[in-house]
């Protein structure tokens, strides 16, 4: 038992350490590509078409690693386009927003963006979060018990526990302005970010490889059925979205790219994760909000 238990604190270390180095081998790739591209502009004198530099942090909808040869998420799309950006992607798949702007996750993050006083300044920021901290393995928590409320959908959620989660997701996000606030303001600069709220995920009971599935078990547990169910889920993912709209009024350069509505049921891998044909049609809304900030440079 003893040996056991010793093996499990060794494992989680050595996979934060795997993490920690490929974030490491990240930084020195995007480094290296920033001035390979500065050295291109100059030699071409070029300058006003400089591709945008980004820096991205999130979850798996920026991180997917399927298929395995192939990646098909947000960030793998936008760096595949012909005028692509330049991107740094500290994005990890499983993260909840409060483990991505945790201590650690956070310095990690400001570290690079004060990193640009050598004229290699980061132009935005994206950011992908909150998905797996309602639509995760806690999502049963959200949900009523359907005999308890008469199988009234619109009493499906249980508002306190859903009130409760959205204000941890919004204190992350507002430590994530203040923070890029800080450092806009040390570069005399704006800094905007970019983020979204998902699409309206369907329960259907599929989950990725051995993970999953996250949503129709607990619609099962609480005794929705399924069609119902979707609803719920939707109910759950527009309050997200709305909390964004929220916080899009209320700071300045915080832009909510609205991606909800854009999939279709055959765009769906699992229950969480578009197909490679949903996250392109996902990116293609980044794009169109990125291109609207920054005309004719992505």
């Amino acid at each position: 038992m003893a040996t056991t238990a010793a093996a499990a604190p060794n494992a989680y270390t050595q996979q934060k350490e795997a993490i920690q180095l490929e974030l490491d081998r990240r930084v020195a790739a995007h480094r290296a590509r920033f001035e390979r591209s500065a050295m291109m502009q100059s030699a071409t004198h070029q300058l006003g078409t400089a591709p945008l530099n980004l820096i991205a942090q999130g979850d798996s909808w920026f991180d997917y690693p399927l298929p395995v040869f192939a990646p098909s998420d947000v960030i793998a799309n936008l760096k595949a386009m012909p005028l692509s950006p330049i991107i740094l992607s500290l994005a990890h798949y499983g993260e909840a927003a409060e483990d991505m702007l945790g201590v650690t996750k956070l310095h990690r993050l400001l570290a690079q963006l004060n990193a640009g006083d050598d004229g290699s300044q980061y132009d935005a920021i994206l950011f992908s979060g909150g998905g797996n901290d309602l639509a995760g393995d806690q999502f049963r928590l959200w949900l009523a018990d359907a005999a308890v409320v008469h199988k009234d959908p619109a009493r499906g959620l249980q508002s306190e526990r859903v009130d409760a989660v959205l204000g941890i997701v919004k204190a992350a996000y507002q430590d994530l302005i203040l923070a890029r606030d800080k450092v806009a303001q040390a570069q005399h600069r704006s800094i905007p970010i970019f983020v979204h709220s998902y699409d309206h995920a369907i329960p259907s009971g599929v989950g990725v490889c051995t993970v999953g599935p996250w949503l129709k078990p607990g619609l099962d547990d609480r005794g929705w059925d399924k069609e119902t169910g979707r609803g719920i889920v939707k109910q759950l993912l527009s309050r997200f979205a709305d909390l964004l709209t929220e916080l899009q009024g209320q700071h300045a350069d915080f832009i909510h790219v609205p991606t909800q509505g854009t999939l279709t049921a055959g765009q769906w891998a699992n229950e969480l994760h578009p197909t490679p044909d949903g996250f392109a049609a996902i990116s293609a809304k980044f794009v169109a909000a990125l291109r609207a900030r920054f005309p004719h440079r992505i």
